[in-house]
């Protein structure tokens, strides 16, 4: 491949704009002819009243509709975007393989999820993941990690929409402006127009581009080098081969530590409580579809990731005794171009979920005028156009943040992280009330923020992590690169063939600040958990006989049913798991007729640890997942 060629030719061209026709053609065909049809379907069957009722849930939740596979892709589209097809391969050609054993945090990731977490959401019939705050603590807590979440999402899909636009005005010579805003448009269109299930499809279809490019950019890449032995070997002879690097320091990049729990956790904060996956939790009919989808996406995230890191290797392979430094983007850009089609999964994603949590817990929280069905549906869609014109707008901000891969992650260790914490201490920790659970969720927000800029500002005096370049081949090429390597350039080549850069200590916090980005979601879950229980224990815990237990989750009777019951029975917490909201609203009701007796010594701040706690059959029962569900919501409908 020359640089100077790096250019889209007329094919080129007509291919992408078919791809993005197509997936604007699936938002109209979802939001317009679908629709017609099955209209005149319920008028003829004389079910055209419920029809219009639905409408809203329909629009966000594809009236759990949706099979194992398009669920499957849609999970796995979600937050595989262009970020991950541009950033991994650049992570891997600069940074190394270590990278690559995230690949196992998926699997302890996908497991906690669809053991854990999931069937929790499920079982709650939520529209937003963020009504289960409510009901844990209240309004209050419900509505800061909403707006919480919008921001993350807004800035996310900023970031997401401008990584393709990059790429497309490096390999085009377009604006990368005007790619901003016609990719930008396009998904905001189809996306608004036909909700879930045309985001879906959509999702769908881009991830057999994602995958079908991704591969071909791997076996092209392999031919070109001269096999794969060559590929390796170079890759062995520029030091980017390492999958166990055992350093405790918190500090170095990638390690064995911060991939196998930092990762674990920074995508346990995706897919176990983020609205856009919970959402598609929802798009299924039982907890057990939503689990065989999850196991399809672990799959299909095992083998974008190995593909993205082949496609890492084989660059640096092709370019291995030239580095082309300021023109690496460009090159990765070129040999991926036809994958990052799969922009528009995570902007469409985002915005759907932004539509609906903004909606259910947002303006209905100010808005206290009951909405019918159709005022919800038109909300939804003005709001999904909304967030993408803001999307739009911000992009310029994140241009600015640098390393793609790493700003996204991080910035889901900062704000997302503190919002996964407060969805555990409410899973978990029956002690903890409202206020400290409201007061733990914003300094935790607060601490990783402070966190997270004092990285940025002294960037300068951190370790460098880059691997070793070369440039002594460049004279084997054409001229047109060679002039690339100016002064400048060589001395940054210099500066950056060391593994133990020079660290200049200006601030006695940088070492504080210079903390991996894979522990980010960690401190951030030790920082909401330590004062959420400082402040429950000095405004009075919460006793945990009085919550309800279909709010908790029985963790160790799930993950360890094999321990003996005098054990299990401490490790309840003190949680009554076999009784039933109904019986605790009795109870409830007699206390209040007659108060029982408090004894003066009793200790006020006591954490108490029943040991007749019994588990919730109902949770782990594989009969729940199907039949009870239904029955469940045939007698809710006839009350």
């Amino acid at each position: 491949m020359v640089l100077g060629n790096m250019r889209f030719d007329v094919v080129d061209y007509i291919i992408f704009a078919l791809l993005l026709i197509f997936s604007a053609a699936i938002g109209l065909f979802y939001g317009f002819i679908d629709k017609r049809r099955r209209r005149k379907q319920d008028e003829a069957s004389g079910d055209a009243v419920e029809q219009t009722k639905s409408s809203a849930k329909e629009y966000l939740l594809a009236n759990k509709s949706m099979g194992i596979f398009p669920t499957g892709m849609s999970l796995l589209a979600s937050f595989m975007s262009a970020i991950t097809i541009l950033g991994t391969p650049a992570e891997i050609y600069v940074y190394g393989t270590q990278y690559w054993v995230i690949g196992i945090s998926y699997i302890f990731t996908v497991y906690l999820t669809a053991t854990l977490f999931m069937p929790m959401f499920v079982k709650l019939e939520v529209t937003s993941a963020y009504e289960y705050l409510e009901k844990r603590f209240d309004k209050y807590v419900r509505l800061v990690a909403s707006l919480i979440f919008s921001i993350q999402m807004i800035i996310y899909m900023a970031i997401v929409l401008y990584a393709p636009a990059l790429a497309l005005s490096q390999v085009t010579g377009l604006n990368v402006w005007i790619s901003v805003v016609s990719i930008g448009v396009i998904c905001t269109m189809y996306t608004t127009v036909g909700g879930m299930k045309a985001v879906m499809w959509t999702d769908v279809f881009q991830t057999i581009i994602m995958f079908v490019g991704l591969l071909a950019s791997v076996i092209q890449g392999i031919i070109d080098a001269g096999g794969g032995k060559a590929v390796w070997k170079r890759a062995l002879d520029g030091g980017r081969v390492e999958f166990f690097n055992f350093d405790p320091d918190p500090t170095t990049r990638h390690t064995i530590w911060s991939i196998l729990i930092g990762a674990t956790f920074t995508w346990l904060a995706i897919y176990g409580f983020n609205q856009a996956q919970v959402q598609r939790y929802l798009c299924v009919p039982t907890v057990r579809h939503a689990k065989l989808a999850l196991l399809f996406n672990l799959v299909g995230l095992i083998l974008i990731l190995s593909l993205c890191c082949g496609v890492g290797l084989v660059m640096f392979a092709k370019y291995y005794a030239c580095d082309p430094l300021q023109r690496a983007l460009p090159i990765i850009c070129y040999g991926n171009i036809k994958t990052i089609q799969g922009f528009a999964s995570t902007l469409s994603s985002g915005l759907n979920s932004l539509a609906a949590v903004v909606l259910s817990d947002i303006i209905k929280f100010f808005y206290r005028k009951p909405m019918t069905d159709a005022q919800d549906l038109l909300y939804s869609k003005i709001l999904s156009l909304v967030f993408g014109v803001i999307c739009i707008l911000i992009t310029y901000l994140v241009s600015l943040l640098g390393n793609l891969l790493q700003a996204s992650l991080s910035l889901f260790g900062v704000l997302s992280g503190p919002i996964s914490a407060i969805f555990m201490i409410g899973f978990l920790l029956p002690w903890v009330n409202s206020l400290g659970a409201l007061i733990g969720l914003i300094v935790s927000v607060i601490v990783q923020i402070w966190i997270f800029l004092g990285s940025q500002f002294l960037r300068t005096q951190m370790r460098s992590f880059r691997l070793p370049t070369r440039i002594d081949g460049c004279h084997l090429m054409r001229d047109n690169i060679t002039s690339l390597f100016n002064t400048t350039m060589n001395s940054s080549i210099l500066s950056t063939t060391s593994l133990s850069a020079t660290m200049i200590k200006k601030s006695p916090l940088a070492r504080f600040y210079g903390m991996s980005y894979f522990w980010y979601t960690l401190m951030s879950i030790f920082t909401a958990l330590t004062v959420s229980l400082v402040v429950s224990y000095f405004t009075g815990f919460r006793k945990p006989e009085d919550i309800d237990p279909q709010l908790m989750l029985p963790a160790f009777d799930i993950l360890f049913p094999f321990l003996p019951e005098r054990i299990l029975s401490r490790l309840r917490c003190g949680v009554r798991y076999q009784r039933d909201s109904d019986q605790m609203k009795a109870e409830e009701e007699q206390q209040q007729a007659s108060p029982p007796y408090v004894p003066m010594d009793t200790p006020k701040h006591r954490i108490k640890m029943g040991d007749e706690c019994q588990i919730n059959p109902a949770y782990l029962s594989n009969d729940y997942d199907d039949e009870t569900m239904d029955e469940e919501r045939m007698t809710r409908t006839k009350l």
